[in-house]
């Protein structure tokens, strides 16, 4: 017991301290819901901006493209899209979107039409300084596509429920099993019948946390298998079509022990 416990503890420590590369951003597929499309645009305009102010142009224009991709009427998110391509120094981009905030006759973009103009005087003629290559940032306005890879966990609800799962049993593994170690010990000394109905208790409780650790990991090892990078377009990530299978797991607990009840659903 004590030696699993030490391996346990060294895998908890691995896998915590695991360096997390940078992820690429994600749009989203718009609904047909025009304000949760409006709600969404705004967050990724937010985004966008956070990004500029910090001089990562790249994913600022990464956030800004998924902006009108929700929000195809947004000129402020185009404007900022041109001057964040602008910064990148793809002058070809930047002038094209210069041009349709120029050519947009609204209300809110007639304010931008002198900055955008100066803009664009300023880099007309001017080669990109940049070669446009995988690393620069899609523009689904454009292609009218979305990109499809690069994890993106941190938006997935399914990934950290499972990071919830695996660390809520381990830990509870860890203290019922050293619990179980202390009513061993107490036992082994003076033999007595409750420190041994202690002992099986938590050996039982502690069979059970590892069985959901086991469970709880493989069930996300497998979340990130089905949403893994480069997935066939059109299909989103974790979702449970109409008719799919679902594994139900229910932890019960008796006179006689502790068991996990499967059931399969398809």
């Amino acid at each position: 017991m004590k030696s699993f416990l030490t391996v346990l503890v060294v895998a908890l420590t691995l896998g915590t301290v695991a360096p997390v590369s940078a992820q690429k951003i994600v749009c989203p597929t718009p609904s047909k819901d025009l304000d949760e499309n409006k709600k969404e645009g705004r967050r990724y305009y937010n985004m966008g901006n956070t990004f500029f102010n910090m001089g990562q142009f790249e994913k600022s224009a990464a956030s800004f493209a998924c902006v009108l991709h929700l929000v195809p009427y947004s000129v402020m998110a185009r404007y900022q899209l041109a001057v964040s391509y602008q910064k990148l120094g793809v002058f070809s981009l930047a002038r094209e979107h210069y041009q349709w905030v120029i050519a947009d006759t609204s209300a809110e973009a007639r304010p931008l039409h002198g900055e955008a103009s100066a803009r664009l005087a300023a880099l007309r003629g001017k080669p990109d300084q940049r070669v446009a290559g995988p690393t620069r940032p899609g523009d689904p306005s454009l292609d009218g596509g979305t990109p499809a890879d690069g994890w993106n966990l941190r938006s997935r609800w399914w990934f950290w429920t499972g990071v919830g799962a695996v660390s809520l049993f381990a830990v509870t593994a860890l203290f019922t099993g050293w619990q179980a170690l202390e009513y061993r010990d107490r036992w082994e000394t003076d033999w007595k019948d409750n420190d041994r109905d202690s002992l099986n208790h938590y050996k039982d409780l502690t069979d059970l946390a590892l069985g959901g650790v086991v469970l709880s990991a493989a069930a996300l090892g497998y979340a990130l298998w089905a949403n893994r990078p480069g997935r066939p377009a059109g299909v989103p990530p974790a979702a449970a079509p109409s008719g799919a299978s679902s594994l139900l797991v229910l932890p019960t607990c008796g006179p006689g022990g502790c068991l996990l009840t499967l059931s399969l659903e398809f």
